[in-house]
């Protein structure tokens, strides 16, 4: 018997029991089916999970028509940029200031009668998807140190604070420290072995003047944490070293190191590191060599030629008996033109990845098998190869990016460019951001010097997500930001949208969530943050 020959009620039971995924591809194969699901309530919320690349949050007591009416608010306003709360916060420089997880971080330093302490202040951000907030929940903490980044998995209620030991004698190392802390109370982590892990550099004693040490990275992924810091030279040039731990164990895991070197957990086994190698490296070593001779007045790099830089995927062992290296490598080379670049770096995705589970109460989150990894580069003007423009985004799902079966390989541009999107981006574009399949970056406007703006753009990289971008497009667009008018733009032959903010204060840098966009500016001695909320709060309580 057909199936299209059963009855509507008995074809409603079957497609009840379809995950989101099937049944969106049951709904793109068969119109009845679609009109079927449009037609209730329930089965079309599972339709525009898949459409818009969510999963379903843990169960939940609210109505279908409540998560379904949230679910599309939460769709219109990013792909209008329409916000629906904003929290404006102003901080007296300097301060120390970013976003982890659902979280925003300050730290300063304020004076006490006989010392000087850090403050460090946690704000949690607004989260339509779950029940309404009231402002910003604030937490509080004084530290004795000087705190440069801040990390927060509320998955694991574990906070890291990450901090740069300078050594008073010339005849010690420079430390990075990790403290693994307790979300919500003002103690150690109960499932650190230790609670603090130390990084021996390969720097030592006080640093000389126009020298810098500064912690560039610091992830969480389930048992494992990676910290990346970077010595930055009078001439420009650095050298960067990444660690990775089990914090659980406090067991070392691997190091690295590199002239230009960035990374991203995958899992708590996998991580993705972007560099770009010297030429007289074996093209098959994941990290750079030690590029800089030691002297007694400091570092100096040596002069070496660069290859094009590539992505090298590591599968990370937690057993020390299986020694420091790793059994698994793959590295994909970009193409061989591309050795000209004067910037290369991975945008970390900060969408929840696959080991992380929704937050108890969230109606939805981007699914993390959907992740985008994404490689911004840099050209100099008078040597940018052909056909792309001067800053491009490289996009490939997370998916296509693997370990090698066995030992070490490397992949050639040829063998895996038919996976990636090239983006290209205004010259002036800075702050690229990535969520889930979500890429957001700003530039700023060349107007006069008393009255700057910028402009933010949004790109939804969801492929199935054009048709209601061009639905969008041909109206007449209902959203503005004061003197800005979204638009709807073709990049081989998907849309996207793009929303630009032409009289916004000048923006120095952006965050990006799940629910919010993050914009500081400078002005005025004072550093202003906006935190702009999208989506629409549950109605009614469960």
């Amino acid at each position: 018997m057909s199936l299209f020959k059963l009855s509507t009620e008995l074809l409603l039971l079957i497609l009840d029991e379809l995950d989101p995924v099937s049944l969106l591809q049951f709904c793109r194969a068969s119109q009845l089916i679609h009109s079927l699901v449009e037609g209730t309530t329930s089965l079309r919320y599972c339709y525009e999970l898949a459409l818009c690349g969510l999963r379903e949050g843990p169960h939940n007591q609210h109505s279908s028509n409540d998560r379904l009416d949230t679910l599309l608010s939460y769709k219109r306003g990013w792909s209008t940029l329409t916000w629906s709360a904003e929290d404006r916060l102003t901080f007296a420089p300097p301060t120390i200031m970013g976003v982890s997880g659902n979280y925003l971080y300050q730290a300063a330093q304020v004076p006490l009668p006989n010392e000087f302490l850090w403050c460090l202040r946690i704000y949690e951000l607004r989260c339509l998807r779950r029940t309404p907030q009231r402002g910003l929940h604030f937490y509080q903490y004084f530290i004795a140190f000087e705190i440069r980044k801040v990390v927060i998995d509320a998955s694991q209620n574990l906070i890291v604070w990450a901090q740069i030991h300078f050594p008073p004698q010339q005849n010690s190392p420079v430390l990075g420290v990790l403290h693994l802390r307790d979300l919500r109370a003002d103690h150690d982590h109960r499932e650190a072995a230790q609670p603090r892990l130390q990084y021996r550099t390969e720097w030592w004693g006080i640093t000389p003047p126009g020298e810098r040490v500064s912690i560039q990275q610091v992830q969480v992924c389930g048992s494992l944490v990676a910290l990346s810091i970077r010595l930055e030279l009078e001439d420009g040039e650095g050298i960067t070293e990444l660690a990775l731990f089990n914090w659980r164990t406090g067991s070392a895991l691997r190091t690295f190191t590199g002239d230009t070197l960035t990374f991203d957990l995958m899992s708590d086994t996998r991580v993705a590191v972007v560099c770009q190698p010297d030429d007289d490296e074996e093209r098959s070593s994941g990290s750079s060599n030690s590029s800089y001779e030691r002297r007694p007045d400091g570092l100096y790099t040596y002069d070496k030629g660069k290859r094009s830089p590539q992505i090298g995927v590591y599968e990370i062992s937690h057993e020390p008996e299986r020694g420091p290296f790793l059994p698994r490598t793959r590295s994909y080379e970009f193409p061989e033109s591309w050795n000209v670049v004067s910037f290369v770096q991975q945008c970390p995705n900060s969408s929840a990845k696959v080991l992380t589970p929704p937050a108890p109460g969230t109606l939805f989150d981007n699914d993390p098998r959907l992740r985008l990894i994404a490689v911004t580069l840099d050209f100099p003007h008078d040597a940018r190869p052909r056909g792309i423009s001067r800053k491009v985004v490289v996009v490939i799902d997370e998916s296509k990016l693997v370990p090698a079966d066995y030992g070490e390989e490397v992949v050639r541009w040829a063998d895996w460019q038919e996976h990636c999107m090239i983006l290209n981006l205004p010259d002036q574009a800075d702050g690229v951001q990535l969520c889930g399949r979500r890429l957001v970056f700003f530039e700023n406007s060349a107007g006069p010097p008393q009255d700057p703006s910028s402009r933010v753009h949004s790109l939804d990289l969801n492929p199935y997500t054009a048709s209601y971008l061009q639905s969008l497009a041909r109206r007449s667009p209902p959203w503005r930001w004061q003197a800005s008018i979204s638009t709807v733009f073709d990049h081989r032959g998907s849309k996207y949208v793009r929303t630009s903010t032409s009289n916004t204060h000048d923006l120095t840098w952006m965050d990006v969530t799940e629910d919010n966009l993050v914009l500081y500016h400078e002005r005025e001695g004072q550093t202003g943050v906006r935190v702009l909320t999208f989506g629409q709060g549950i109605r009614t309580p469960p």
